[in-house]
């Protein structure tokens, strides 16, 4: 057997081959291009075939995408070590701070002999973009959010009533009229033929009394008169628009590449087609993970426990991982809760046991997760009659 550990940079990466046994019989480093790549599938190729090859990088981001789907294609399996399990590994082997790419390549080869090896590869899945448009997505979106609160901030001092009399929502109608009529004194005298737009913008729900009594609003407001802060608004509106015609074109390439994946998530009440791809995305190959707990403990949902002597103490969630993930099985409670009978008697029991809101939250996360990795490694479709 064959131990291959790969330092993963920007740049160049470093290799360290060693046998079973420990004993290091190669070492070199190789540049991020195809003929770096060449030169490690040319070491690979000297290897005696007739055993077995074991590849072990850590997952740094995304310098590494082209190097696993370059072994990939050329028939080779890896395996991706947590940066936080690996740096653990490498504290536990010397108390030296000596750190260098070569010694990080021979101690990944040293943990590929310590672990469960079970191979992963990039064929069959598009998990490197979905991962990259589901996290553009959602930087967009929080950008978006973003301008909606300097919006609100604007506002505050120049139509102070304006939110509230849209419940507090910064919707589609409202941003037009911001837009389309950048002063209290335009609002204020907005035309019965100007109303039809608005009308049929809000397929009927801002009626022509609402608009009447928008402009009295408008008249009466203790808004103080600045054209600057109006200015900020329609410039902040644009931005938004132009983040909404971005997110439609990321949103299309996510469906693109998620009706070529074989996926059982959505079978699941309330796990969209876009939970389920930043799901895959963030989890990748659900083979990473040897069972539950572990995914668990990726999503963040894991419990911090302190045990010393007859003293066990159980602190917050420990919040390591995907923060993405985290989000998103937390946004998947409400639905479940509605839809799946099963986790509303869950939480109405936590409740009734004195739990918090939030802790009957994060337990019904786990039991999601739990859920998930038995749809996605099994590739079972959900049946809510068979489940607990």
């Amino acid at each position: 057997m064959y131990l291959v550990g790969i330092d993963i940079a920007k740049y160049n990466h470093q290799c360290s081959i060693a046998t079973g046994a420990g004993e290091v019989i190669n070492e070199f480093s190789f540049d991020n291009n195809l003929s770096g790549f060449n030169e490690l599938l040319n070491a690979l190729k000297s290897l005696d075939k007739a055993k077995k090859i074991k590849i072990g990088l850590e997952a740094t981001g995304h310098y590494a995408n082209t190097l696993k789907q370059f072994l990939s294609i050329k028939g080779y399996t890896f395996i991706e070590f947590n940066p936080y399990l690996a740096k653990q590994f490498f504290k536990s082997t010397t108390i030296r701070k000596t750190k260098t790419d070569k010694i990080d390549a021979r101690l990944l080869s040293s943990m590929l002999a310590s672990v469960d090896y079970k191979a992963l590869h990039t064929k069959s899945y598009h998990i490197n973009e979905l991962k990259a448009l589901t996290r553009a997505r959602d930087s967009l979106i929080t950008d978006r959010s973003n301008y909606l609160v300097q919006i609100t901030n604007a506002l505050d001092n120049v139509f102070p009533e304006f939110k509230s009399f849209f419940s507090n929502r910064l919707g589609q109608t409202p941003l037009y009229i911001l837009n389309r009529y950048d002063s209290l004194e335009k609002i204020s005298k907005i035309t019965r033929k100007q109303y039809d737009k608005l009308h049929n913008l809000s397929r009927g729900r801002f009626t022509y009394n609402r608009l009447l009594q928008l402009k009295q609003l408008a008249k009466d407001s203790i808004g103080i008169k600045s054209k600057s802060y109006f200015s900020l608004i329609k410039r902040y509106i644009s931005l938004i628009n132009n983040l909404n015609k971005e997110l439609d074109l990321i949103e299309n390439d996510i469906y693109s590449i998620m009706s070529m994946v074989d996926t059982k998530l959505t079978t699941i009440p309330g796990v969209s087609l876009m939970s389920a791809a930043i799901i895959i995305g963030e989890i990748g190959d659900i083979n990473r993970f040897s069972n539950s707990a572990k995914l668990t403990a990726y999503a963040g949902f894991d419990i911090a426990i302190y045990q010393s002597g007859e003293q066990e103490f159980y602190g917050r969630l420990v919040k390591r991982g995907s923060p993405l993930l985290r989000k998103t099985i937390w946004n998947l409670v409400f639905g479940a809760i509605r839809l799946i009978p099963q986790i509303t008697d869950y939480y109405y029991k936590k409740r009734s046991e004195g739990k918090h809101h939030k802790i009957a939250y994060s337990a019904i996360c786990r039991k999601l997760i739990r859920l998930i990795y038995f749809i996605e490694s099994t590739n079972t479709t959900f049946d809510i009659k068979q489940y607990r």
